[in-house]
């Protein structure tokens, strides 16, 4: 299926992984690395992930991160929605 991303999940993303290169550039490497194989494995199987707290998302967890992959399915695509970091408050929408 289809893999779009979203604007504030690209830039999700970017700010993670420019957060994690200030203390460690391999960890970032690494992290993102998990993060885009997350969102392949979520685009092969798009149902894979548990039913988000957000209505009408999925959410699918990052193996050894913090970090939780939030979508939503389309008739024609997996819609990445957030890179959120566990830590984080949940926001009541995306």
């Amino acid at each position: 299926m289809n893999v779009v991303w979203s604007a504030a999940a690209v830039r999700q993303l970017q700010e993670s992984i420019d957060y994690i290169q200030r203390e460690s550039p391999d960890g970032a490497i690494s992290t993102r690395r998990r993060i885009l194989e997350t969102v392949r494995q979520v685009g092969q199987m798009p149902r894979c992930g548990r039913i988000g707290r957000v209505e009408g998302t999925r959410e699918a967890a990052v193996p050894r991160s913090p970090y939780v992959v939030v979508y939503q399915l389309t008739a024609q695509a997996v819609e990445v929605l957030g890179i959120w970091h566990g830590a984080r408050q949940w926001t009541e929408s995306f």
